[in-house]
């Protein structure tokens, strides 16, 4: 009685765990029962259909899922490094790297953009010094995962700038990214430049340091009381 019911179903276009869940029988048995019917052509849209809208809905709920997952252990390293603020904050490299990255650095993976890596832009070059000696000694980067963006005008000399900028972080030009050229709107290119080797970025793409920096903010704003 339930194969002659499974397979009106199945030529209707329902699917085996609609049938399962209506009949009340293992898939494995629809699957030797039907095996060898043959459905209209609707009817297989009709299935193929519901089986995309399924893959899609399981598609978005895994990525929801995965989404909040991140989001938990990002607030966790946070909460954890804004408690470790107050064991660090008598290194005095620690405490002005910290407060030149809320000042400089990228901020805003912490307010929901969806980029999220570290990034810290400066033209002064003891402070981009400064900032590398808090990236490897404070941070432990290798000099490996640092990578340099150059920002320019178009009368800056670019090798010489390269090579400016590469002497004072002591990264390799081949780990320097696409440099980027560009005319201030201000001045509508009638000004001359007076950044001689333009403006860098240093960017490190690490979701954990992001938030644990951003975990050392919230530290030293609460220290200032802020």
């Amino acid at each position: 009685m339930k194969k002659q019911k499974a397979i009106k179903l199945r030529k209707q276009g329902n699917s085996y765990k609609q049938i399962s869940d209506k009949l009340d029988v293992a898939k494995s048995t629809l699957s030797y029962w039907l095996g060898n019917i043959e459905i209209s052509k609707e009817a297989q849209e009709k299935i193929s259909k519901r089986a995309s809208k399924i893959s899609a809905e399981a598609l978005l709920k895994r990525n929801k899922k995965q989404t909040a997952l991140a989001a938990g252990r990002a607030e966790k390293i946070r909460d954890d490094s804004r408690k470790e603020f107050s064991k660090l904050k008598g290194n005095k490299l620690f405490l002005v790297g910290v407060s030149l990255y809320w000042a400089e650095g990228y901020k805003k993976g912490a307010e929901g953009s969806k980029w999220k890596s570290v990034d810290f832009a400066n033209s002064d070059p003891e402070m981009v010094m400064i900032m590398m000696r808090f990236f490897r000694e404070i941070c432990e980067v290798g000099n490996e995962r640092i990578k340099i963006q150059l920002m320019t005008h178009p009368n800056v000399e670019m090798e010489e700038a390269l090579r400016y900028w590469s002497e004072i972080t002591e990264i390799p030009k081949n780990q320097f990214m696409r440099t980027c050229c560009a005319i201030s709107k201000a001045s509508n290119g009638k000004r001359p430049n007076r950044l001689t080797y333009g403006t860098v970025h240093i960017r490190i793409n690490d979701v954990k340091l992001f938030f644990r920096i951003i975990g050392w903010i919230d530290g030293l704003k609460e220290m200032m009381k802020i």
